[in-house]
């Protein structure tokens, strides 16, 4: 899930404060590009009895198409891997810039400070964007946004100037202490190449559940991943999530909490993070 330290809709406090009226009991905050909101995740779930596993979703770039790893447990006192997130949020600023003026060839103007104002002090993303364009009534929400303008192919689309390819992004996690795991397969379509990062890259495993994720994606994922493990003779975690910004956020409605795991699937997770945390001692 994500929070106002990336493109979320509610601060990190808010958020966890979410997660316990829908009767959650462990929970991780993956920003993007940041986990500057996790401290603050922390001290409202302590609270509240909450359990969060420090989190990250990394954008990354695969043949020239997005690629999202997900990042659970690192040391977020890191100081290189805080430096290197550092660098991609300033290339996501220097982004804004070049959108700002695709914009502005579509006959549609946007200031920095209006994109800015919904950021919260985080990492600034697409959605910023779009609720900049929702605000000044330039579209009716930020499905309409993305797309007439800003998802990948549509004229105000940018890439950011270097992006992580997944095998940098897997590094990068399990350089901070780690556990790396590729987010929603299904957008993809590149499992062959799933299954040689996990056998060269150490990939930890697959987000299998997923509110993009039907009945039959989940048992194609559940079936592979299982077939993997057996091949490579070592288990893999199957994580879920459900990509919460705020509810309008995606192509239907959904609160927090409508899109969980088992609470043995959580505490497989939680128990690899603590597991990763001895071996570094």
């Amino acid at each position: 899930m994500h929070s106002t330290a990336s493109d979320g809709g509610y601060t990190p406090s808010e958020l966890m404060r979410k997660c316990y009226n829908a009767g959650l009991s462990i929970v991780s905050l993956t920003d993007h590009d940041t986990t500057n909101g996790i401290k603050e995740a922390k001290e409202e779930a302590s609270k509240l009895n909450l359990t969060v596993i420090n989190g990250i979703e990394l954008s990354t770039k695969n043949k020239g198409k997005s690629v999202h790893i997900l990042g659970y447990g690192m040391n977020i006192e890191d100081n290189s891997f805080q430096k290197i997130l550092e660098e991609q949020r300033q290339m996501r600023e220097d982004r804004l810039h070049i959108m700002l003026e695709k914009l502005k060839a579509q006959n549609i103007t946007l200031h920095p400070e209006d994109v800015l104002k919904h950021v919260d002090g985080g990492s600034i993303g697409r959605p910023h964007v779009a609720m900049a364009l929702v605000e000044k009534s330039f579209v009716a929400n930020a499905a309409e946004a993305f797309d007439l303008y800003l998802a990948e192919g549509k004229p105000c689309y940018v890439e950011k100037a270097k992006e992580f390819s997944p095998q940098e992004a897997i590094q990068l996690i399990k350089g901070a202490g780690g556990l790396a795991v590729v987010a929603h397969p299904v957008y993809y379509g590149i499992d062959r190449q799933i299954k040689q990062w996990i056998k060269e890259e150490d990939l930890d495993g697959v987000e299998v559940y997923h509110r993009d994720h039907d009945y039959q994606t989940v048992k194609y994922y559940e079936r592979l991943v299982y077939a993997w493990e057996k091949e490579i003779e070592r288990d893999l975690l199957k994580t879920g999530g459900s990509d919460f910004h705020h509810e309008t956020y995606g192509r239907k409605i959904e609160p927090v909490g409508t899109t969980t795991v088992s609470l043995s699937l959580a505490n497989k997770l939680l128990d690899a993070v603590k597991q990763g945390k001895r071996k570094e001692k």
